[in-house]
């Protein structure tokens, strides 16, 4: 059989398929054959469109039927255990407690807060820079060599003090509400209040 021959066979077979054969040859009778095959079967149902909602709701349904079955195996049940929500209850209420404590000292705060922790002073002012400026010249003024340091938004001053303090030295820390130094040796933190 040559090209042309298959080209020929090719053509008659579809068009014996589709219904428009002249001639009887053993292709049209296959396509024939085929052609009432197809026109006989069942038309299949008709698969109704899903949406993403459905398909959930039909997996679901099939997760729960495979469990129910044995199939596969039921995920443990995550749920909190009493300890801890009562953990992060207790946590929320001390947070919360913090926060209102905040809120009203905020307001209440003097300009100037004091403490010392292992010989610092440190003091709290809303103008840490003008402290700083101001006590360096109130010190110098009395003869005392002291110096003035700025270090990650703390000012600070040191200064070595002659023992016993004269009444201007004593009078200044007094001001300032600053502690006499045992060894002599003054140190002093100054930050914004936070």
């Amino acid at each position: 059989m040559s090209q042309e021959d298959i080209k020929d066979d090719d053509g008659l077979w579809v068009d014996a398929l589709a219904g428009r054969a002249t001639d009887i040859s053993p292709t049209r009778r296959e396509a024939e054959a085929l052609r009432a095959a197809l026109h006989g079967a069942k038309a299949a149902p008709a698969v109704p469109a899903t949406d993403e909602l459905s398909a959930a709701r039909r997996e679901a349904q099939l997760v729960k039927r495979a469990m129910d079955e044995g199939l596969i195996e039921r995920p443990p049940r995550r749920g909190l255990a009493r300890w801890q929500l009562a953990l992060a209850a207790s946590v929320l209420v001390v947070v919360a407690g913090g926060i209102v404590f905040q809120s009203q000292q905020s307001g209440l705060a003097p300009d100037v807060l004091r403490g010392e922790e292992a010989g610092v002073v440190r003091l709290t002012a809303a103008d840490p820079a003008r402290l700083e400026r101001d006590l360096l010249a109130e010190l110098r003024a009395t003869g005392v060599e002291a110096t003035g340091y700025e270090a990650l938004d703390v000012h600070g001053i040191d200064a070595d003090l002659a023992l016993p303090l004269t009444p201007a030295v004593k009078q200044i820390l007094d001001a300032h509400g600053i502690p006499v130094p045992a060894d002599g040796t003054l140190r002093i933190e100054i930050r914004r209040p936070e």
